[in-house]
């Protein structure tokens, strides 16, 4: 039963049998605090719907902030990343004159937020976007409509089902992906269209990260500080590195508590929990999907 049935009929809800843990999990704004084999961990708060209240808040608020980053993010197309070593000479082809993370961005927020307004759309009787031409018209006007409409809807796009949806992944995205899962690869441009099984639970996961990737685009996110593997001693599972002065390793912080750590007393905390400390050095999978291949279509 869809959980939007819940508010129309209160006497066939069952709260003992319903009930399941927000979407969020350990980054649910409502946690609870659980100890597992001496640990202490966070888990989501119990809910009958995908999202618990405090949860459902923070993603219409993310769904009505998304418009006026989308006009900030664009502000910034023409702000390409510098690397900060030392220059070398390369050969004279033409500079590309946008700044291709802003421009992806743009993309993704357009054909999100209008796939998610036509699966709305369709559940709430409404009036249905031309989807093609919205998605293919990057705009302003275009974003603002699909958060205009899903923000009123917000409880009937949290309550959707499951149904395929065409996403774009990077290659190496794509190669975690399940066996048997279909798509057609552009590997020229690195990417890759995939249909995937979405409902409403990950309707509000892409909200939130739509809203993450504007705020680390326009500089109100710290893009560069690295999550570490070990979690803190409140059991939030997302610790990330201080550097010092000189760009080297000082230390780490819990973005849930606020508690840091030194580089010593990090090490400590390591070998309390019984981790290690693993540098990025896994082997790439080859995609197990099945995939059509596109060697001309450039994204760009």
């Amino acid at each position: 039963m869809p959980s939007y049935w819940v508010h129309s009929a209160p006497a066939d809800y069952d709260p003992d049998s319903d009930l399941r843990e927000c979407a969020r999990a350990e980054r649910c704004s409502d946690a609870r605090l659980e100890t597992t084999d001496g640990k202490t961990v966070r888990r989501g708060a119990f809910t009958p719907r995908a999202y618990c209240d405090s949860c459902r808040s923070i993603i219409e608020r993310a769904i009505r902030e998304l418009p006026a980053y989308w006009g900030r993010v664009h502000a910034t197309l023409g702000q390409r990343s510098q690397s900060a070593g030392p220059k070398v000479s390369i050969s004279k082809s033409a500079p590309i004159p946008l700044s291709l993370a802003a421009d992806e961005l743009l993309r993704d927020m357009a054909s999100m937020m209008v796939s998610w307004w036509e699966r709305v759309a369709a559940v709430a009787r409404l009036k249905a976007p031309d989807t093609e031409a919205s998605q293919r018209l990057v705009s302003y006007d275009t974003v603002r409509a699909a958060c205009s409409v899903l923000a009123a809807h917000v409880d009937a796009l949290l309550a959707l089902e499951a149904q395929p949806m065409m996403r774009s992944l990077s290659l190496r995205e794509a190669a975690d992906l399940p066996a048997g899962t279909t798509g057609l690869v552009h590997r020229s441009a690195e990417y890759a269209d995939v249909l995937l099984e979405l409902d409403g639970a990950h309707a509000g996961l892409e909200v939130l990260q739509l809203h993450y990737r504007c705020r680390r685009q326009i500089g109100e996110v710290d893009a560069s500080a690295r999550r570490m593997p070990t979690p803190c001693r409140c059991g939030f599972s997302e610790l990330f590195e201080i550097l010092g002065v000189n760009g080297e390793f000082s230390g780490a912080q819990c973005r849930q508590c606020g508690s840091e750590y030194t580089a010593e007393t990090y090490k400590d905390l390591v070998h309390e929990m019984g981790d290690t400390v693993r540098r990025s050095g896994a082997r790439r999978r080859r995609p197990s999907v099945k995939w059509t291949d596109d060697e001309v279509t450039r994204r760009a």
